[in-house]
């Protein structure tokens, strides 16, 4: 079984490697069948990524408010 990864467990990652493991877990979903806690486990992983990769930029580029 997949487990999920946290938020906090995925700060404590570089960028690259968010992104290698993007991009690992998106082949591992291609090969997930519909409706499976594996499939739900890579999604709201993915998810986090993602959310994880937006903090980060807004810390390099410093966030405004307009």
């Amino acid at each position: 079984m997949i487990a999920l990864i946290t938020i906090f467990e995925l700060e404590k990652l570089t960028q690259t490697e968010l992104e290698d493991l993007h991009l690992i877990l998106l082949k591992l979903l291609m090969a997930t069948e519909p409706n499976t806690a594996d499939r739900r486990n890579i999604l709201a992983t993915l998810e986090n990524i993602e959310t994880v990769l937006g903090q980060k930029l807004v810390r390099q580029i410093g966030y405004y408010r307009v």
